[in-house]
């Protein structure tokens, strides 16, 4: 049975299963001890019970420490609930119960942590710019993730969620990232597969009014308009129109800026509940999936950069 005190004496085999060292797994105990203080004041202290908080049947999880390790190894690995309970010592029915409990109050400790990218229809762009002045400079990075999920039964959700890129049903969602420190500074709602990158990123009505943000892009968001954001797109070789030696200079140029988009989300995927077949049925349980998975990796940049 694992146990954070006995996966801590191997601190190899605690980050291959956890995806954190255990310096950054200190560093969010404090910030997940007060999530998890207002989920119990919320979910059990403010209500009325028959039965006290703390009464009945102790669970596996005892400690604060356990119940982290717990919910990490479920973001990291990604197992069937049958094996992260025989992984923690119980059935597979309490730890999809203590997995459904869990999550939420980990991605709320990441948000106390300031790991958690900014999120919601109608945010301005600008709200980044104020904590990072150098993005004026440096730009920004956008670019789509896609996940791929099992066959949905039903027949219009078959036809919505089904990606003609990836040739399978998946889940999308469009990241803005720092080109320096690969940080996921936005992430979009998470959509259906069908529905193209410019037009999630269209629906969530960002706002720029700072004309100096200029964005690298791939064709994909050709047209893409927010506020004065300036879109930058690498010209493309044709039989009429070749590429000059300076036009290839500056699509390499915005090909070394744009590539950071994909190491972020190499980092996301990580976490392999990003990365494997999605197979939860929870509504919204996949949105919250990939705000952790993008939340920890930035919380593992921040450490192993020293931002």
């Amino acid at each position: 049975m694992l146990t954070f005190e006995k996966l801590s004496k191997r601190p190899r085999v605690f980050q291959i299963m956890s995806g954190l060292t255990l310096e950054e797994f200190y560093s969010l105990l404090d910030k997940f001890q007060s999530s998890w203080q207002m989920y119990v004041q919320s979910e059990f202290l403010s209500k009325e019970r028959k039965r006290a908080y703390g009464g009945g049947r102790h669970t596996r999880l005892l400690s604060l420490e356990d119940k982290l390790l717990f919910i990490l190894v479920y973001v990291r690995i990604y197992p069937l609930m049958v094996v992260q309970g025989i992984f923690f010592g119980f059935e597979d029915s309490r730890a999809c119960d203590w997995i459904q409990r869990l999550l939420p109050v980990l991605d709320r400790a990441c948000g106390f942590a300031h790991a958690r990218p900014m999120r919601g229809r109608g945010r301005s762009l600008e709200e980044i710019l104020q904590e990072i002045p150098e993005l004026a400079e440096l730009g920004i990075t956008l670019d789509g993730i896609e996940r791929a999920k099992r066959r949905p039964k039903n027949p219009v959700s078959q036809k919505s969620e089904y990606s003609g890129k990836k040739k399978r049903h998946t889940k999308k969602n469009v990241i803005i990232a720092n080109p320096k420190t690969r940080h996921v500074l936005f992430l979009s709602s998470t959509r259906d597969g069908t529905v193209h990158d410019k037009r999630i990123i269209d629906e969530e009505d960002l706002t720029c009014h700072d004309s100096r943000i200029k964005a690298c892009t791939d064709s994909g968001f050709l047209g893409l308009k927010i506020g004065n954001l300036k879109t930058v797109l690498p010209k493309k070789n044709s039989k009429l129109h070749k590429l000059s030696d300076s036009d290839k200079e500056q699509n390499r140029a915005i090909s070394s800026a744009r590539v950071v988009a994909e190491h972020a989300i190499a980092g996301i995927k990580i976490s392999r509940s990003c990365q494997d077949v999605y197979r939860n049925m929870t509504e919204g349980f996949d949105d919250l999936l990939m705000s952790v998975a993008s939340s920890l990796h930035n919380l593992r940049v921040s450490h192993r950069q020293g931002f």
